[in-house]
């Protein structure tokens, strides 16, 4: 049973500001183009995670895959989250505010945000209230 590989993410890279929306994580981590321009940062009464007051001329900042894992991991669950094109280092503010909210260990391995345990349906909400298109694998 091979290990996957950790990669280690430079923190000077990442932003230091708190989890105000995957979008502007984004757009920090230098995805403008891709990602439309988020509108003001409102609290929400749900926890910590901002979400985006998007107008309606403004689309939606693309998909993300959740999915449940087992195998390969000692019997542990785990809750992955896959959004292609991203490098590891994109990826990193992003574990690391999920991390924050969910209240659940995070981390990156290649391409994919590994949280632990079940957390789909939490990430999904706090993904959709972001404006994401969630699908669930």
């Amino acid at each position: 049973m091979a290990r996957k590989k950790h990669t280690k993410v430079d923190a000077s890279a990442a932003p230091s500001a708190g989890f105000g929306g995957l979008g502007s994580l984004l757009q920090a981590s230098g995805l403008e183009a891709a990602v439309p321009a988020a509108g003001p940062v409102a609290a929400t009464a749900a926890g910590p995670v901002a979400a985006t007051a998007a107008g309606p001329a403004a689309a939606k900042p693309g998909r993300v895959v959740l999915r449940r894992e087992k195998k390969g991991r000692g019997g542990k669950t785990v809750t992955t989250l896959t959004r292609h094109g991203l490098s590891p280092a994109a990826l990193a503010p992003l574990a690391k505010g999920l991390r924050k909210a969910l209240g659940c260990g995070a981390t990156v391995e290649d391409d994919v945000v590994v949280l632990q345990g079940d957390q789909r349906d939490r990430a999904a909400d706090l993904l959709e209230a972001e404006g994401w298109r969630v699908v669930r694998g």
